[in-house]
């Protein structure tokens, strides 16, 4: 049993992301757990004024009103005079070093007022967070080590410096995925755990209607959850939708890549392409729950490799089988996976899962029209023997059990038994169960 702990989350995203990520997740099971938590972040700076898109009036909005509440959290955006950006003087590693030392007002006595001018807990989701383990005195401090930033492009080039600089300096580390946690461990021998993402409890919670603007024509949908980023291969996609006619392909998630909208748009005449944009997370089980495949079509590449993603999880959790490239973390975890490499094997490896898919369609879940499933069936019905020509002059998609040798096809309880063992809730008392050790240390 861990005493009640005073828990400061310094992020890099808004708390009241439509699409919470894994912080999101952890600080709403601190506060769950009877926890004083709050939240701090993402900075803001003058050179913000120049891009006045909705993203930097809201946080703008947020700073002028000395912060917000979201769900009985307290939220603060701070200005700062010294932001990390990807222009000469502000990209160095001393700007780095300081985003929080010159704020206005002080960052120290903003958290004074809220009564967290120290804490047990400073958890910190990037390296700018650096000046805060001096500013903030605090009992343990961790990082929750979730991407390589220095993989990215438009970051400073020695992001890399300021990560491994604060994996040197916190009391431990949370690395989501093997690659990751191989980074942070030649940094630092001691305390980096390994600790992948989770899937939230209402993916698992009763069927539910399917949405008023859910795909309704008849054929089995395949479904991407998730932000549109530079992972992203539409490509790759793009190609399947003008090529698999009898599978409609439904996108749900923010454009956060600029270079892929002229992609997109592109795709919107196609009669089985849809996209609609950021959904609430909380409506999110129910577009997966009524489609037959999860999607995570990225490239395979140095970023990808360290992800893993929060996806895969929740598309098991509603019985979707996933298709997905050979990802580090996908393989090596050992969970029903259709994986493919290159644009034909994702053809083929799409209608594979979805073909298992059907086996919903067939048991009535989800809560779907007779009409609707009696069409899906009959479009598969009809991929049978397209499936078999597809396959036809290249090397068939990897379709395995990852790890294990064996066929992917699996049903639907073995799904969710695996989503189960990797829920969000699982990871926190795995969380809890560190602070616990060092502070006894």
């Amino acid at each position: 049993m861990v005493d009640l702990l005073k828990v400061l989350f310094v992020e890099s995203h808004n708390l009241d992301r439509p699409d919470p990520l894994g912080s999101h997740h952890y600080i709403r099971l601190f506060q769950e757990a009877g926890h004083d938590c709050f939240w701090v972040g993402p900075a803001i700076s003058p050179l913000h004024i120049f891009k006045p898109d909705a993203l930097n009036r809201h946080r703008f909005r947020v700073w002028r009103d000395g912060g917000r509440e979201v769900e009985g959290i307290g939220w603060l955006v701070p200005l700062t005079l010294l932001v990390y950006y990807n222009l000469p003087l502000l990209r160095s590693l001393a700007v780095g070093r300081s985003q929080y030392r010159l704020c206005l007002p002080p960052l120290t006595g903003q958290l004074k007022r809220k009564g967290f001018e120290q804490v047990d807990l400073l958890w910190c989701a990037g390296p700018t967070a650096l000046s805060l383990l001096d500013l903030v005195p605090h009992r343990l401090s961790c990082y929750r080590l979730a991407d390589r930033l220095d993989k990215f492009s438009g970051i400073p080039a020695n992001v890399g410096a300021l990560q491994q600089e604060l994996i040197k300096r916190v009391d431990f580390v949370l690395a989501t995925s093997r690659s990751l946690w191989e980074w942070a461990c030649s940094v630092r021998e001691e305390d980096v755990y390994y600790l992948p993402n989770g899937v939230s409890e209402i993916f698992f919670k009763e069927e539910k209607a399917l949405p008023s603007d859910y795909p309704a024509d008849c054929r089995p949908v395949a479904v991407y959850a998730g932000a549109i980023d530079t992972r992203f291969d539409l490509e790759t996609l793009a190609y399947a939708v003008r090529v698999v006619k009898d599978i409609h392909f439904l996108l749900i998630g923010p454009l956060a890549c600029e270079k892929l909208k002229p992609g997109l748009e592109a795709l919107q005449v196609e009669d089985n392409f849809t996209w609609l944009g950021p959904k609430d997370y909380r409506k999110l089980p129910a577009y997966l729950q009524g489609s037959k495949a999860g999607l995570i079509p990225f490239h395979l590449n140095e970023l990808t490799e360290a992800v893993n993603p929060i996806k895969y999880y929740e598309y098991l959790a509603c019985d979707l089988p996933v298709v997905a490239p050979p990802m580090r973390e996908l393989t090596e975890m050992g969970g029903p996976l259709h994986s493919f490499s290159g644009k034909e094997s994702f053809c083929a490896a799409l209608r594979e899962a979805v073909a298992e898919g059907v086996e919903n369609i067939e048991s009535g879940s989800f809560g779907e029209s007779k009409e609707k499933k009696t069409g899906e069936i009959a479009h598969l019905k009809g991929s049978a023997d397209q499936n078999k020509n597809d396959r036809k002059g290249f090397d068939s998609p990897v379709s395995l059990n990852a790890g294990s040798g064996q066929p992917a096809r699996a049903n639907k309880d073995q799904f969710r038994e695996f989503a189960a063992r990797n829920t969000w809730r699982s990871r926190f008392e795995e969380v809890l169960d560190i602070v616990k050790r060092l502070n006894e240390v």
